[in-house]
């Protein structure tokens, strides 16, 4: 582990982590930005390795050990490099995880999520997914990007116990198609989610908080499935819809005990 100390905001270092809280530049560069005890504390118990980390002298997590680069930072630099009004206490960075999609050719539970924009949904639906059993995540088109701090925050430290990609080739889903039924959940159709058979393989598609799932995943679909509500609630939050769909999967795959 290197060890070393910065005091100063002009330090070029302390720029770059300003920088990275820009989506483009994050993405360019591949590294993930993290704040926050509760984050850094759930990575830390997956052991994730920490390419800097960013604390005042003093505190618990420079006895972590798997770290390359500790360095001891002033409160003001802690409050400029952090994501969050109130600033955080620790600041890390980590290499963003390489996904191999050709993974998903051995699931046989995917989940599909379009065009999802709010960051705080997809922790959501990241964590679902992983309590519920889901075992891989495609983020498909024109989706917030993952490794959003938001994101981060709302999964947990589940971020990184199920792959995840993020592509926008409708080829790879209907090539995932050939062996996996692809089931479209929507507002408005006859047939309840409730009603549906998960027993062989799947990828289950959820659309956008604004917009619902494209037609071209529609069309795309070999069935279409609605969950049904009462009081005349038009719609649930779409982390809430992932989360009881995946919930239900779960139990009509035997998997939940009475």
């Amino acid at each position: 582990m290197n060890v070393s100390e910065i005091k100063s905001l002009q330090n070029d270092f302390v720029k770059y982590l300003v920088k990275l809280q820009n989506p483009k530049f994050r993405k360019q560069e591949k590294i993930i930005l993290l704040d926050g005890e509760k984050t850094i504390s759930g990575l830390i118990d997956e052991d994730i390795e920490f390419e800097y980390l960013l604390i005042k002298k003093g505190d618990k997590f420079a006895s972590y050990k798997n770290i390359k680069n500790l360095v001891y930072v002033t409160d003001e630099i802690l409050k400029k490099t952090s994501t969050t009004k109130s600033p955080s206490s620790v600041v890390g960075l980590i290499k963003e995880p390489h996904q191999d999609k050709n993974i998903f050719y051995k699931f046989n539970k995917i989940a599909l999520i379009e065009n999802i924009k709010d960051a705080g949904n997809l922790g959501t639906i990241i964590r679902s997914a992983c309590a519920f059993g889901i075992e891989g995540i495609i983020l498909f088109s024109q989706c917030v990007d993952l490794y959003n701090t938001k994101t981060i925050r709302s999964a947990a430290q589940n971020m990184f116990k199920i792959p995840i990609i993020t592509i926008d080739d409708i080829n790879f889903i209907k090539d995932l198609k050939k062996e996996r039924r692809l089931i479209s959940l929507v507002v408005n159709c006859d047939k309840s989610l409730y009603e549906a058979d998960f027993s062989k393989k799947f990828i289950i598609a959820l659309g956008s908080e604004a917009c619902g799932l494209s037609e071209e995943i529609i069309k795309l679909s070999d069935e279409k499935l609605t969950i049904p509500m009462e009081n005349n609630v038009e719609s649930i939050n779409l982390g809430i819809c992932a989360s009881v769909a995946f919930s239900l999967i779960k139990f009509k795959n035997g998997d939940f005990k009475d």
